[in-house]
């Protein structure tokens, strides 16, 4: 039954960072104004528009806030779940702390930085909810897949981190889908920034294709087949100007990939 709830915790997490990626595209951001916890001055707006887009994405927030506060709650009661209290004390706090950058990147207009650090909270939140989830009958890492898998959800973290920081400067159409304005070195900051987040995406392919004949794990080539299809996706993304579809499939292929290798890491011990 834990279990259960975990998954879906997971799953309104995912949902929770893509929806983001829309609300962000849609510029829907401040469709509540600069206002938290109310949202045009009301506990229920009037749901059009930005509004309803911004207010919709806040309700998924309280539903897992809602449902992880019962989580927490079942794993303190019970003596089983004993080995799980301080990765679910930790997971509770981040939780927490996500909250209140969320309604720094409101109150403050959406800075770009605060707004990054939103999505990359979530990420490492996503690590903790998985980490409760393969690890209720009190199991263990395998650790001979640490190195290489830690490493790799680093490299894929700052590739998550820079395209978000990217997206919510309005600087990706910085270079072209395969070189910055007819010359492969970038001549400006912004050209910079964006090579770097390609740089970083092209070391993760390689390395996921290393990692990937290493532990040949069924979570370890949906993670390939997805980064795959995630790179056709942001080419595709900078051929149609940043088309707000494709820059939300773009994000929901990329957190996919970092779900699949987290499952990998945090798989227990045989």
């Amino acid at each position: 039954m834990l279990k259960t709830k975990l998954l879906v915790v997971i799953v309104l997490t995912y949902m929770l960072i893509v929806f983001g990626g829309y609300v962000a595209s849609s510029e829907s951001g401040m469709g509540c104004g600069p206002e938290w916890p109310l949202c045009n001055g009301a506990v229920i707006p009037e749901l059009q528009g930005d509004t309803l887009i911004e207010f919709a994405h806040r309700v998924i927030g309280l539903v897992l806030f809602l449902l992880f506060s019962q989580i927490v709650l079942q794993i303190y009661k019970k003596k089983r779940y004993q080995h799980l209290k301080t990765i679910t004390l930790y997971s509770y706090l981040l939780l927490l702390f996500q909250i209140i950058a969320g309604a720094v990147v409101v109150i403050l207009d959406l800075p770009a930085l605060v707004v990054t650090l939103h999505l990359m909270l979530a990420m490492i939140f996503s690590g903790l909810l998985l980490y409760l989830y393969h690890h209720t009958n009190n199991t263990l890492f395998n650790e001979k897949k640490f190195i290489h898998l830690r490493l790799l959800l680093l490299i894929l973290l700052i590739t998550i981190g820079l395209g978000a920081y990217i997206k919510h400067t309005s600087i990706g159409l910085a270079c072209s889908w395969l070189d910055c304005h007819d010359t492969f070195m970038p001549a400006s900051l912004v050209e910079w920034i964006q090579t770097i987040h390609r740089v970083f995406a092209l070391i993760s392919f390689v390395y996921l294709i290393f990692v990937t004949f290493i532990y040949r794990n069924r979570s370890i080539l949906i993670a390939l087949v997805l980064f795959v299809i995630q790179v056709a996706v942001g080419i595709i993304t900078i051929l149609t100007n940043i088309d707000m579809f494709w820059s939300v499939l773009h994000l929901a292929f990329a957190t996919a990939v970092y779900y699949f290798v987290l499952d990998t890491w945090l798989q227990p011990r045989k």
